[in-house]
């Protein structure tokens, strides 16, 4: 089991075609008042996107930044037989026993959302901490994301969860490890926590995705402020939904398009930046790029669209909620210690914290100033130091 390195080299081919395809980008019509992306991704936006990802971008510019710390894959077989190759990031720690702390990404990002914070936590007495502080430091790639496998037969958090305890157990050699992760990472980290209690120390989240089962007498009644909270998250899913209802049903009607056209994969990733980023919205592109530059967009958008991966990385969206991995049974919580940090995107309701404590053992629950869904790349040393705090002790 032991991992071969790897290191990212993308051919001369696949970026000149992937340029000539932005240069034949068809554009759609808009519709008049979508300058705060009403309708969708902002046409304005897009044409400055796809222009700047055909004539400006650097791709080995961005290799040569991913390829910075040390890449392996490591082959690890499921419970259905499969074989799957993990791709994932090992950074070592400073200090005399640093602590191993695996990073979980999401959709619609890559491994690449937590580049910048790889270095502050495994070496802190490089940005005037304690190298004693520091982490071993571990980025998987989901898999069916980036460069680790598209699986024959698609699988979800709790199966994931499984692969990411061998990497990190049987492959790496930690007795025990804490793990950080939102988005599908929540997910997988959660059932982590759930299924590896005895070498899981603790978690941080980002999003917490376990949802209780109320009627069990363990449960109190929902509270006033726990149903305005349930109320206000279901108006927000009608809102905004429709991305997952396509890819939690038919994924495959959708994947065509995706895979065949960039500009159609830059734009339907876009619009989940723009809802779930904590983005200035009264320009229809100005925050935007402040909060995410055309550099960081198009180096996540080249990472699913050279790995071919936008259709097995969706899929997750359908046998997530198949295997049922964010339903608890009965009387069950997560009780390996929790962090959670709410981030403050102005789309979504913040969550009680009567409700957390429904499903974790929350230990520490904190309201960060600003960033939003994809904290480690928007606000790298706000994210660093909180997951530092909470795992030092």
């Amino acid at each position: 089991m032991s991992p071969r390195p790897f290191r990212i080299n993308i051919a001369d081919t696949d970026i000149q075609d992937l340029k000539t395809r932005l240069a034949r980008t068809r554009w759609p019509n808009e519709p008049l008042g979508n300058e705060r992306w009403d309708w969708g991704t902002n046409l304005t936006y897009m044409h400055r996107l796809i222009d700047y990802w055909r004539d400006a971008f650097d791709w080995r510019r961005a290799e040569a930044e991913l390829n910075r710390f040390p890449q392996f894959i490591a082959k690890i077989a499921s419970a259905n037989g499969e074989h799957h190759h993990i791709h994932f990031i090992r950074e070592r720690g400073s200090g005399r026993n640093p602590r191993p702390l695996i990073l979980t990404h999401g959709w619609p990002s890559t491994f690449r959302e937590f580049l910048d914070v790889i270095e502050p936590l495994a070496h802190p007495e490089r940005f005037g901490g304690n190298a004693e502080d520091g982490f071993d430091i571990v980025v998987p790639s989901l898999l069916g994301y980036g460069f680790s496998s598209r699986p024959l037969l698609p699988v979800g958090p709790a199966v994931i969860a499984e692969l990411w305890h061998a990497l990190m157990h049987d492959v790496l050699g930690y007795k025990t490890y804490a793990a950080q992760a939102g988005d599908w990472g929540s997910f997988v980290t959660s059932r982590l926590a759930l299924q590896h209690p005895e070498s899981v120390t603790a978690i941080h989240l980002t999003m917490l995705p376990l949802r209780p089962y109320l009627k069990h007498p363990s449960q109190a009644p929902v509270s006033a402020e726990e149903a305005a909270w349930i109320k206000a998250m279901q108006a927000w899913w009608r809102q905004e939904e429709g991305y997952r209802v396509i890819q939690s049903t038919k994924p495959m009607a959708l994947a065509f398009a995706l895979m065949d056209s960039p500009a159609g994969l830059a734009a339907w990733l876009a619009d989940k930046y723009w809802r779930l980023g904590d983005t200035e919205k009264l320009h229809p592109f100005e925050g935007m790029e402040r909060r995410f530059p055309h550099h960081v967009m198009c180096t996540q958008l080249s990472l699913y669209w050279f790995t071919q991966t936008i259709n097995s990385a969706n899929t997750l969206y359908k046998v997530g909620p198949a295997e049922g991995s964010a339903s608890l049974k009965p009387g069950q919580r997560v009780e390996v210690p929790t962090a959670y940090s709410e981030y403050p995107m102005d789309v979504l309701p913040p969550t009680p914290e009567s409700w957390a404590r429904r499903s974790y053992n929350l230990v520490r629950y904190q309201h960060m100033p600003r960033g939003g869904h994809f904290a480690a790349m928007e606000e790298p040393k706000l994210f660093a130091d909180d997951v530092r705090s909470f795992f030092r002790p």
